[in-house]
């Protein structure tokens, strides 16, 4: 049997854990948006490594290319951690990116795993609180039928009073 107390308890964390699932879910998303830009840069990548393109096309955005010829070897710059960035070839590059790629994934795995848990437990505390909440509202059912049952008794003997306040005013009990 279960109280009021414990079932507002119950409420805040399953509201907390809720939110637990929310923020999970949109670092999974974000993770997984990253992952998807690591591959098209990959893809990107590769594609300078074909020499048969005399020239290439540098997005700038806002739907502007710039066009370029295709150096021999040409160099890219990749954030190497801590904000640094290094010239890498293309080759060191794709490996780097590989490399990030394979850590999101890892990310995103043990994100997965706790999202998971989370939602187990919020599905156990959701069905403790219906449980304890119909626990309660029985007990609360249960108490009237007992007071009525009492009552003609008790106000057979004694007459029932009318409270006032302190002005002398009847108060809503009355």
């Amino acid at each position: 049997m279960s109280d009021a107390a414990e079932l507002q308890r119950l409420a805040r964390l399953v509201e907390m854990y809720r939110q637990q699932l929310t923020a999970l879910g949109e670092q999974i998303e974000r993770l997984s948006q990253a992952s998807v830009e690591h591959q098209e840069v990959i893809q990107a990548l590769k594609s300078l490594d074909d020499e048969s393109l005399p020239r290439i096309m540098i997005p700038l955005g806002s739907g502007t290319q710039l066009l370029v010829d295709q150096p021999n070897n040409p160099g890219v710059v990749v954030d190497i951690g801590s904000g640094i960035q290094a010239e890498k070839k293309v080759s060191e590059a794709i490996e780097i990116l590989k490399k990030r790629i394979a850590d999101i994934e890892e990310l995103i795995s043990t994100l997965q795993s706790e999202f998971n848990d989370t939602e187990l437990k919020v599905k156990d505390l959701a069905a403790k609180f219906t449980n304890d909440a119909e626990e309660l509202q029985a007990e609360e059912n249960e108490q009237p039928s007992k007071e009525e049952t009492e009552e003609p008794t008790s106000s057979k003997t004694t007459p029932k009073r009318r409270r006032r306040n302190v002005s002398g005013e009847l108060t809503l009990d009355d």
